[in-house]
């Protein structure tokens, strides 16, 4: 079983675990990086199976908790975004002890649609992505990346760039140039012979990756936390122009979860940490200030 790596800068200030969505890595995050490592203690997690985890597998929701917890300092602040929220709601259930504060960006208890819950994605919809997967992954991946900058203003740039890096990072795009090919093989032999000698069945990159892409559709299609009665501070941060968790869902959650901070950001997407990131870093450092014992602010 292969050790699931993380990216931190070490100081002394209060830890902060960053959890990224489906399908991404945790260089989605890079536009916010230097506002929030001049203040915290911040771990990037790439989820198992994606980016530098790319050799940990994962069959269930639980199992990608078992592989996270351990990597969680107590006492930690967790941020997740999109599917990463889903899963910071899991571990703060299984392990609230160790959970000071809790950001859901772009995130909800419940991602899909279900009785008494209508402001969600569609069974249809993710069942499609979950078909369309299995025939064309790059294609699925693209199309879903268009889908969290639908509605904002000026993303093809910052699409592209996305784009670029999660298909480099995880080393299954064809048609790549033969320089960036032959430098991704020698990188794939040096990780296959690694966990050869270490007792693994070798490396298939591609595979992993898209067994991690469809237990995240599972996730995104059955788990539900809307009864979890979760007594750690919350601050849920929804965007206005979101395609995927429509805004609407803060009129429910406002039933549920009657003590969060929610914080709707009126000119963003799905992903407000890339298109507007000074926005999306002021409401994040605010609410964090508000729990933080000994964290030094920039500004």
């Amino acid at each position: 079983m292969s050790e699931m790596k993380t990216i931190n800068i070490s100081k002394k200030a209060e830890p902060l675990v960053v959890l990224h969505g489906w399908g991404m890595n945790s260089s989605v995050w890079q536009r916010v990086r230097p506002a929030l490592e001049a203040s915290f203690n911040v771990i990037w997690l790439d989820l198992p199976g994606h980016g530098e985890n790319t050799l940990i597998k994962a069959s269930s929701l639980e199992q990608i908790v078992e592989f996270i917890l351990p990597k969680i300092p107590d006492g930690a602040h967790l941020m997740g975004w999109s599917l990463g929220g889903l899963l910071a709601q899991a571990i703060a259930q299984q392990a609230p002890f160790k959970i000071k504060t809790l950001t859901l960006v772009a995130s909800t208890p419940r991602f899909s649609q279900a009785e008494n819950w209508h402001h969600a994605m569609s069974q249809s919809v993710l069942n499609t992505f979950a078909k369309n997967l299995q025939n064309d992954p790059e294609a699925t991946l693209k199309r879903f990346i268009a889908l969290q900058f639908m509605g904002v203003k000026d993303t093809k740039k910052i699409q592209q760039e996305l784009i670029n890096d999660v298909l480099l990072r995880q080393r299954w795009s064809q048609g790549q140039n033969q320089q960036v090919i032959m430098r991704d093989r020698i990188i794939l032999k040096k990780q296959n012979e690694k966990s050869l000698k270490k007792g693994g069945d070798g490396y298939d990159g591609y595979k992993y990756y898209l067994d991690a892409l469809k237990l995240g559709l599972d996730i995104l299609t059955h788990a539900d936390f809307r009864q979890d009665k979760i007594s750690i501070p919350q601050h849920w941060v929804f965007a206005k122009k979101d395609r995927l968790v429509p805004a609407e869902v803060i009129n429910d959650l406002k039933l549920m979860r009657t003590d969060a901070q929610i914080t709707l950001l009126e000119n963003a997407g799905h992903a407000p940490f890339m298109t507007h990131p000074d926005e999306f870093t002021v409401s994040v450092l605010s609410f964090l200030k508000s729990y933080t014992e000994y964290a030094k602010y920039a500004g």
